[in-house]
């Protein structure tokens, strides 16, 4: 197979063809309150970081015990989703959306349902270590896939981390999502 010709990169051509994530991402808000002891809030999102890309709705999913790894879900105008997970990851679906990557709606629902389910079986952790420099480590397990991660960090960085409200437990694995009980 050929490399994409140079322009492709950085160049989107067809955003629309993500639009099916819109719908699959409130399916997925639908199934996650109607399994799970949860809490949820819609509202405005905060200010997009990105010159062209604006942040329209979040929906924070709150599950009740604090060991148990928050979601957010934010709806972007690109059409896309920014995932703001555990206590400091943060995933944008699509990752790029550029022709060159060639990402289709369906790989990224099916991406988003991967994150969903490690979510909420207790599949995430993520723990700061070291200090010279500090690191910030992440992992995800799925049934069939996994990623995993090291960022080095500033001092500062670190201290602004450990200093947000939400944290992962001390081991750094957050738990299973709680079941709703039974009617």
């Amino acid at each position: 197979m050929d490399d994409p010709p140079e322009e492709a990169y950085g160049r989107v051509t067809n955003p629309e063809r993500f639009a099916p994530l819109i719908p699959a991402a409130e399916e997925l808000i639908s199934d996650l309150v109607s399994r799970f002891d949860v809490t949820i809030s819609r509202g405005p999102a905060a200010p997009s970081k990105s010159k062209t890309v604006a942040t329209l709705e979040s929906v924070q999913i709150t599950p009740v015990h604090v060991d148990q790894a928050p979601l957010a879900i934010t709806f972007t105008s690109f059409p896309g989703l920014y995932l703001d997970v555990g206590a400091w990851q943060h995933i944008a679906l699509p990752a790029c959306g550029c022709d060159a990557c060639d990402e289709d709606a369906e790989d990224v629902a099916r991406e988003l349902a991967n994150y969903a389910e490690a979510l909420t079986t207790g599949q995430l952790s993520e723990r700061i270590t070291g200090s010279i420099p500090p690191v910030l480590e992440h992992s995800w397990e799925g049934n069939d896939w996994g990623r995993s991660g090291k960022t080095p960090l500033s001092k500062e960085r670190a201290a602004e981390l450990r200093a947000a409200p939400v944290q992962p437990p001390q081991d750094g694995h957050w738990k299973p999502w709680s079941t709703t009980l039974p009617s």
